[in-house]
């Protein structure tokens, strides 16, 4: 007993180690006083835990903000709860004591906060890009916008950290001078004093780094104070700028550029904030729904869930099951801790927020951003032609910038060995002709007065800067097309079996239908082989019977266009020719049949509102369009001489609430479910579109042709050997690569899917698919005709032969009866006698009435037996037709032998 005691108590040991062995747990501090932390921090770890055989755990600690006691109290409970990390807190003041703590302790701390005094030997990991890097970025664009003379406005001491890379973009051996005005803003909630001392100060380019919670109201009181007109410019340092209400100052004029870290439109992000809001639902017990919308997701929430991807990958990786298991006192440290932060330094994991990925100090300093500006209208992503690098390390000269521009004068310069430093176009003018001034603007300025070699960027070859400049070949064709919704799937049509033949092939194939069961019948007619004996045992039939009956003859082809068969079978050669002609025209017809068939039941059709320019300038379904406002696409229509473009270019002049200011308003309008509208723009902006909003798509074909080029000055030397290296990368493919790599791949390209895969139109059949088969069934039918008419002559001669008449009255005789359409029994009209009369002997007159006493029996017995299914009309008609005519005939044989007995 005692030993089976012992062994007992072991079971429980060993199963007891391994439960804890099965438990990962994350722990987390959560002080920010809401439910979002703690819900997106759940929603990771569910995700990281699915198909896993021992699942995450998150254990979640609120405490109030900013309280040490009770953020020390948690952390003390996670240690002793077999915890693998700690995540949060939120708080500075919490978030820097629990460092302390874990640091001591040597448990991995997972931080999602801007840290400036972050140490490489600290046992912590944070997502939240490392301030010099994220300073950088700004410096660039500052950079980008040849900005000399700017202020920086800030909100409290905690953002002068971020400041550091900007108020050191100043380069000593420069000779341009930058002027920097450093500003903070007051406390409270009123910024119009200072604002009015900036505005008075003449500066009009602002770099502004505060709180999202703040810059809404700090937008509005510069629009207050008169300094958000079309002559200022903004830089918002904030990550989360993409959420902001941009409407109430979008229609001032200002240039207003901030950043973004991800795509709010990506179905991930849309996946993750439906997740989120279903999780605070949950956590607040019904009492907040859909309090987070898809473009109000800010930068921290994503971190949550990006650093719980990022920890659970390591984990994963390095196969550890056991986390930290001591108390606060113990004085004990994890073994595995400094192990796994140096593991997560080495790793790159792709996340809501881009590439996560750490350089040697631990820090998160390569990082990826879109640049947006709202110009006088909303957000404008930069184009793919020329885009800032972002990179861990310090930038210089060409190697800043990178896109589909950029690696096009890269290879050039190679192939016609010339050195070259891109010089940014900070007001983003192409140039045109002022006709005020007399003079052209942007780049085209700036070439024609030498200041710049070449241009490249989409820059339209147009005949008025033709006679100014001189372009390169177009490395890029492009026209005028159409942005519209996605078509819509349409619902399964109930008579879809239709579908596959037009209705043209469709009257055909009944025209042919009807047209072969009647030639079967006069063919039946016709031929001779078709007139059978219907009674073989009597050598010398009065009649003869035809098969081929109307119905029949309609039967027999139906049969065949059904594959199914009948039980009639041609005879006569011009009857099988005829059935073989139809045999083979059905076989094609029902192979087609059920290939289209399958085609249209497997293939989705979709319903297209428009297909084609003509079909919007009609305005079906009450769809309105427009373009950019006083854009080149609008010039196209106005200057065409194209009626049906005159038209359009009338109606967008009449509606000009349907022109818009950017072609990034015109996708809005697009996409949006209160409107709809159409938008005409150019075809390469149209596909970069199509390639990050999975809900629209481009529309019929281009209504002109022109091309990008890189424009020079006039007589320019280099415009033939470039123009040559341009057509000689557009041989090598090299052109369309890059394109696809710009447009399909980075930046946020290739976002959606290709799911025209299985859908599309499957087309009918229409005559000309099937004509030949019509024709080859005719030919048939013809030769059978021709095949009928010389055997009935054969037939008809040979009779005429054998009784000696004329085989002129013999023909037309066999033709009346043949068009007389009189029946399918046939009166023998020579047939050889056989005895009648007092010559008869008595033993004929018996086996006549034993005839119709069997043929009585037969009656009798058929009336008795239940008729069997497999019969068909035509085998009872002929059956009892037969009965018939011989009860008959056999009557008449007896009555007219006892008539002349009598005489």
């Amino acid at each position: 007993m005692y030993n089976n005691l012992k062994w007992f108590i072991y079971l429980i040991i060993i199963n007891r180690s391994f439960y804890v062995q099965g438990e990962r747990t994350l722990g987390a501090i959560f002080d920010d006083g809401s439910f979002f932390y703690e819900a997106a921090f759940n929603v990771a770890i569910d995700a990281v835990s699915q198909n896993e055989e021992n699942p995450f755990v998150g254990n979640v600690i609120k405490t109030s903000p900013g309280d040490l006691l009770e953020a020390e109290n948690a952390m003390c409970s996670l240690m002793e709860s077999s915890t693998f990390a700690v995540f949060g807190p939120t708080t500075r003041i919490a978030l820097q004591h629990i460092q302390g703590i874990a640091d001591f302790v040597e448990i991995p701390q997972i931080i999602v906060e801007p840290i400036e005094t972050q140490n490489r030997n600290w046992s912590a990991i944070n997502l939240y890009p490392h301030y010099v890097s994220y300073s950088k970025i700004f410096a660039d664009i500052i950079k980008m916008k040849s900005w000399t003379d700017f202020t920086i406005i800030y909100e409290g001491s905690e953002h002068l950290a971020v400041l550091d890379g900007i108020v050191t973009i100043q380069d000593l051996d420069s000779e341009e001078d930058i002027l920097m005005t450093i500003v903070q803003l007051p406390d409270g909630d009123d910024y119009r004093s200072q604002l009015k001392t900036i505005k008075s100060s003449g500066s009009v380019n602002y770099l502004v780094s505060c709180g999202k919670d703040k810059l809404p109201q700090f937008l509005e009181q510069a629009q207050q104070v008169g300094i958000m007109s079309d002559v200022h410019s903004y830089i918002i340092m904030d990550p989360d700028f993409q959420t902001i209400d941009i409407n109430p100052y979008k229609h001032g004029g200002s240039n207003i550029t901030g950043i973004r870290f991800f795509d709010s439109n990506l179905k991930d992000i849309e996946n993750f904030v439906s997740a989120l809001n279903e999780k605070v639902k949950e956590l607040s017990e019904g009492k907040i729904e859909n309090d987070i919308q898809q473009s109000d997701l800010n930068f921290k929430l994503a971190l949550v869930y990006d650093s719980v991807i990022l920890y659970t990958s390591a984990i994963k990786a390095m196969g550890l099951e056991e986390g930290a298991n001591f108390t606060c006192d113990s004085g004990e440290t994890w073994a595995f801790g400094s192990t796994i932060i140096n593991h997560l330094r080495t790793m790159e994991v792709d996340g809501l927020t881009g590439t996560i990925k750490f350089d040697d100090d631990g820090f998160r300093s390569d990082i990826e951003v879109d640049v947006l500006e709202v110009m006088a209208h909303g957000f404008e992503k930069s184009a793919p032609y020329g885009m800032l690098k972002e990179s861990s390390k310090k930038l210089e000269g060409n190697e800043r910038y990178e896109g589909f521009g950029i690696e096009i004068i890269e290879e050039l310069a190679k192939m016609n060995e010339f050195n070259y430093t891109f010089d940014i176009q900070a007001d983003g003018v192409y140039g045109s002709y002022d006709s005020k001034t007399r003079k052209w603007t942007g780049m085209m300025e700036k070439i024609m007065d030498g200041r710049a070699d070449f241009a490249i960027t989409d820059l339209t070859i147009t005949a008025a800067r033709q006679k100014v400049v001189d372009f390169t070949s177009p490395f890029m064709n492009l026209g005028i097309t159409i942005l519209y919704k996605k078509p819509t799937k349409q619902p399964p049509d109930l008579f879809s079996f239709i579908s596959p033949f037009s209705y043209q092939v469709w009257g055909w194939l009944a025209g042919a239908y009807v047209g072969v069961s009647v030639l079967l019948f006069i063919l039946g007619r016709f031929a001779p082989e078709e007139w059978q004996n219907p009674y073989p045992c009597i050598a010398e039939p009065e009649t003869l019977d035809n098969q081929f009956t109307i119905a029949n003859s309609f039967w027999f082809t139906l049969g065949s266009v059904l594959t199914q068969g009948s039980e009639i079978a041609p005879i006569a050669v011009s009857t099988r020719m005829a059935g073989s002609m139809w045999w083979f025209f059905t076989l094609i017809m029902v192979s087609s049949y059920t290939a289209n068939l399958a085609a249209f039941l497997t293939v989705e059709s979709k319903f297209y509102a428009i297909k084609s320019v003509s079909d919007l300038s009609n305005n079906p379904y009450g769809i309105t369009y427009g373009a950019k406002k006083g854009g080149a696409t609008f010039s196209f229509f106005k200057e065409s001489d194209n009626i049906l473009y005159q038209k359009m270019y009338q109606y967008m002049d009449a509606h000009p609430e349907l022109m818009t200011q950017t072609n990034e308003i015109g996708l809005e309008r697009v996409k949006s479910e209160d409107e709809n509208y159409a938008f005409l723009m150019e075809s390469t902006s149209i596909e970069y579109m199509v390639e990050r909003n999975c809900d629209v798509a481009q529309v019929g074909g281009l209504l002109d042709s022109k091309g990008y080029g890189i424009a020079m000055k006039k007589n320019s030397p280099y415009r033939q050997p470039m123009s040559e290296s341009i057509l000689q990368l557009q041989e090598q493919g090299k052109i369309m690569r890059m394109k696809d790599k710009w447009w399909k791949e980075k930046r946020g390209g290739g976002a959606c899917a290709d799911d025209d895969t299985s859908s599309g139109d499957a087309q009918p059949l229409v005559l000309a698919n099937v004509g030949g088969v019509f024709i080859v069934l005719a030919a048939g039918s013809g030769l059978a005709i021709v095949c009928a008419f010389i055997e009935m002559t054969i037939n008809v001669w040979m009779i005429s032969h054998k009784v000696k008449v004329s085989f002129r009255e013999e023909l037309i005789a066999e033709l009346k009866f043949i068009f007389s359409f009189s029946g399918d029994v046939k009166p023998v009209r020579h047939r050889e006698s056989t005895g009648s009369g007092s010559k008869g002997s008595k033993k004929d007159d018996d086996k006549e009435e034993d005839d119709i006493e069997s043929t009585r029996d037969d009656d009798r017995l058929d009336a008795q037996t239940p008729h069997s299914e497999r019969s068909s009309h035509s085998h009872h008609t002929a059956h009892s037709r037969r009965q018939s005519n011989a009860v008959q005939m056999a009557k008449m044989r007896k009555y007219s032998r006892q008539f002349s007995n009598m005489t």
